[in-house]
């Protein structure tokens, strides 16, 4: 065994040694380049769209669980470890949904993309030519133009989809309520204060127009002291805690 793992630790050193990039010769003409740039891009989303079909096929056909797994998910997570489940699955979601053709051109990660943007935005997509597919893209500003899918990014796709997945209706919170969740926030700084190896945050988010805390990074041992900061007698937390709610 010991010998082997030497022959492996050999084999790799000189691997790793006589290892030479593939040069490109000088004066390549940048057309020449960006075409097989292209190229390996088609390649590597053809590879995806098959890794998408065979994904399916042995779950769809139960081959995992005929061959005594409880599911694919065990088998796949005891043999093929290298590769990651929820990335599989999305290869078989684009591969269920669209052509090798189609993943080729418009690439696995972006049609990925487009099917839960259109999920989310309601719309009926042409599986067989999503390019002309209508794309709501917000720019760093905020300012939205609306263009064709196959003249979309990654990128915008991600944006155009978060875009949509942000409640539109929800009202800014009222000063009031912003100005309460910083003085929650300034009592629980201080007692965890920074630099005794703990972190502390606790951020205010607007969930459909309702004030909501998130509190993270408190120690199990250390939740009394949360529990302190909450209930200090702070100018008008405590008032408002303990004023009685109109009948």
């Amino acid at each position: 065994m010991l010998s082997l793992f030497k022959s492996k630790e050999a084999t790799r050193t000189v691997s790793e040694s006589t290892f030479t990039a593939r040069a490109i010769p000088e004066g390549t003409p940048l057309e020449q380049l960006r075409t097989e740039l292209l190229g390996l891009f088609a390649q590597e989303n053809t590879n995806h769209h098959r890794m998408g079909e065979i994904y399916n096929h042995i779950v769809e056909k139960k081959l995992a669980e005929k061959a005594g797994y409880k599911d694919a998910p065990e088998y796949f997570s005891q043999h093929l470890a290298d590769l990651s489940l929820p990335t599989l699955k999305v290869y078989g979601t684009v591969a269920e949904n669209f052509s090798e053709p189609v993943a080729r051109r418009f690439g696995v990660t972006c049609l990925s993309v487009l099917l839960t943007y259109a999920e989310a935005a309601g719309l009926e997509l042409n599986h067989e030519d999503p390019g002309p597919t209508p794309i709501e893209v917000p720019d760093e500003n905020g300012n939205v133009t609306e263009q064709p899918f196959g003249a979309c990014s990654v990128d915008q796709m991600r944006r155009a989809l978060q875009r949509k997945r942000r409640p539109t209706s929800s009202k800014p919170l009222p000063p009031e309520k912003v100005a309460l969740a910083e003085q929650y926030s300034e009592a629980v700084a201080q007692r965890f204060p920074k630099g005794k190896g703990t972190l502390v945050k606790l951020a205010l988010r607007n969930q459909k127009g309702r004030a909501v805390v998130d509190i993270k990074g408190i120690p199990l041992e250390q939740l009394l002291l949360l529990a302190e900061a909450l209930t200090a007698q702070l100018p008008g937390v405590s008032d408002e805690a303990k004023s009685p709610s109109p009948s």
